[in-house]
Formats: structure tokens, C-alpha cells, sequence
């Protein structure tokens, strides 16, 4: 997965949205040595947006900041305490609308060669947890819906696991960088319509 990802990555033409405001997300493959799985945070419950979600770290650009790799690190730094130093970005994914269609997200591939000893901001999150990649690409453990949003038909993922529940934008970026690696996406991949 990761060689595939390290390969294809760089090279490929990737949808790119224009949107008012910018985000990016870091997922984070840990690849230590053990099975290869995703390090995922759930939000808190009083949180104003994505209380309670499952959810990659990430947030909004900030002033001045207009590469998506400097806004995801430094995000996953502040938000579970991981060193940039400690990711090997591999690449990005395509973007993404939020559901209000106002945010773009970027998702920022990176690497774990060794888990670093992390802390969870306690202001946003809850938990930090991960899910193996060996269960991620099994067809069975993955459910959808498809539902119209504002004129827009979309497709929402969801997959459970160990008491939580991985859904909307974070399953679909999973879906998608299953898609993109060799391992090929499990679920038939739709992604959102443009407005």
C-alpha cells in the first residue's frame, strides 16, 4: 500500500476545489513494523462543528498559510501532539467539499515510521484510535446510503468499529485512498457531485 501510494500519488491529476475557505486533514498511516492501520481522533461532544465525529486532524487554513501540508501538520501537532518530523507526506488526495459546501478539504497523505508518544488536545479531542488497514479493505464491514442534499445526490460511508463509527467526510476519504493504493477500494467509490 504505501510504495503504491508513494508511486501514484505525486504524479496524479487530483480535483482540486475552489471554495471560500480551505481545510486540510493529515491521514496518517502508522507503518511500525506491525499490521499497517489508520490513526483516526474523535472529536469531543462540545465542540460547534463535527461534535462527537470520527474524524482525521485537520482544520482551516490560516492566514498566510496557503500550502495544505504546512495546515495539516501542523494541526496533527496541535491537536494530538505529532511532530512533523515524525510524517512522511507521500502525497495528497482529492478535495473535498464539506457538507455546507463552503469548506474544501485537502487530504495530506503521510506515513508513521514509528508511533510517537501522542496527547490529545482535551479542548477537541476525545480519543485517539486506529483502525487496522487489514479491516478497512474488507467489503463486509462497510455500509452506504445515498441521500440528495441541496439539488446534490451523495453517497455516505460509514463503517463501524470498536464502538465507533467512521462516517460522512472521513469514511469517504478512507474509501478514496483505498481507491487511489493498490489495494483498491472495497465499496463502489461515488464521489460527491460538483454544485
Amino acid at each position: 500500500m504505501i510504495a503504491s501510494l508513494r508511486d501514484r500519488l505525486p504524479g496524479r491529476c487530483r480535483r482540486v476545489l475552489e471554495r471560500p475557505q480551505r481545510a486540510a486533514v493529515l491521514v496518517p498511516i502508522v507503518d511500525d513494523g506491525g499490521a499497517l492501520r489508520l490513526l483516526l481522533t474523535r472529536r469531543t461532544e462540545d465542540l460547534p462543528t463535527h461534535a462527537g465525529q470520527v474524524a482525521f486532524p485537520g482544520g482551516l487554513m490560516e492566514p498566510g498559510e496557503d500550502e495544505p501540508v504546512r495546515t495539516a501538520l501542523r494541526e496533527a501537532e496541535e491537536e494530538i501532539g505529532m511532530p512533523a518530523d515524525a510524517v512522511e507526506v507521500l502525497g495528497l488526495l482529492d478535495d473535498f467539499p464539506t457538507r455546507t459546501d463552503a469548506v474544501a478539504v485537502t487530504p495530506v497523505v503521510g506515513v508513521l515510521r514509528r508511533l510517537p508518544l501522542l496527547r490529545a488536545r482535551a479542548a477537541e479531542v476525545a480519543r485517539i484510535f486506529d483502525i487496522p488497514v487489514a479491516e478497512l479493505v474488507r467489503a463486509d464491514r462497510w455500509t452506504w446510503r445515498d441521500e440528495t442534499r441541496g439539488g446534490r445526490s451523495l453517497r455516505i460511508y460509514y463503517f463501524l468499529h470498536e464502538g465507533e463509527t467512521l462516517w460522512g467526510l472521513s469514511a469517504l476519504i478512507v474509501v478514496h485512498l483505498l481507491e487511489v493504493s493498490d489495494l483498491g477500494s472495497p465499496v463502489p467509490l461515488r464521489l460527491p457531485e460538483p454544485p
